[in-house]
């Protein structure tokens, strides 16, 4: 399996001749939407929905029902999954794993509602969230910036999912500089082998 990741929170999965998008939104390059046989989306935030570009595809959407509402137009190419539900998208098997968005500020609640994706037993995309999965995994995908984004709370989630290596996204917010510290601290005090990916590059999965 080929991971390519692009900018912001979104990645590519290919496998098999098939293709896999995660949350391509509004930061998202137009390249990530040339292609998809299927898209999965962690939450309803524009920086992982872009709903005008996901509409012109012609591919089935895996969500929930926050953001399967934006998409209602699409009718029953939407499918709406929860926590602890497996399925299969693309030929891609897949898990949904938590419920809640990450807290902006406390006296906001939670924003919305969010789900992460386990995919292959082996990528794991949180959204916008620290919700770890409940097994080992090859690749632990780690937001690394972001208005509700705390250090602390990154590096204990790094630590504690057994993972082969991690990889930072949700890093459209931060300078050259920061994406810099951010691959030493998650690095470093994350317990991981780091990966930090620019735009566009790819990594294998063995």
């Amino acid at each position: 399996m080929k991971l390519t990741k692009f900018a912001h929170a979104c990645v590519r999965l290919e496998k098999d001749g098939k293709v896999l998008l995660v949350d391509p939104g509004t930061f998202s390059e137009d390249a990530v939407f040339e292609r998809a046989d299927a898209i999965l989306v962690t939450h309803e935030h524009p920086d992982h929905l872009d709903v005008e570009r996901i509409s012109a595809l012609d591919a089935p959407v895996y969500t929930n029902a926050g953001v399967a509402a934006q998409l209602s137009s699409l009718g029953d190419r939407v499918s709406v999954v929860a926590d602890g539900q497996s399925f299969e998208a693309a030929g891609f098997a897949v898990r949904a794993y938590g419920k809640d968005h990450a807290v902006i500020l406390p006296e906001l609640g939670v924003p919305c509602e969010n789900v992460g994706y386990l995919i292959e037993d082996a990528v794991y995309h949180p959204g916008d969230s620290f919700t770890r999965p409940d097994r080992q995994v090859h690749t632990n995908l780690v937001p690394i910036s972001g208005p509700w984004f705390s250090l602390p709370p990154a590096i204990e989630y790094a630590r504690t999912i057994t993972a082969e290596q991690t990889i930072g996204i949700h890093d459209g917010l931060l300078s050259p500089i920061g994406l810099g510290m951010m691959k030493r601290w998650l690095g470093e005090q994350g317990g991981r082998p780091y990966l930090g990916l620019d735009p566009g590059e790819s990594t294998e999965l063995t």
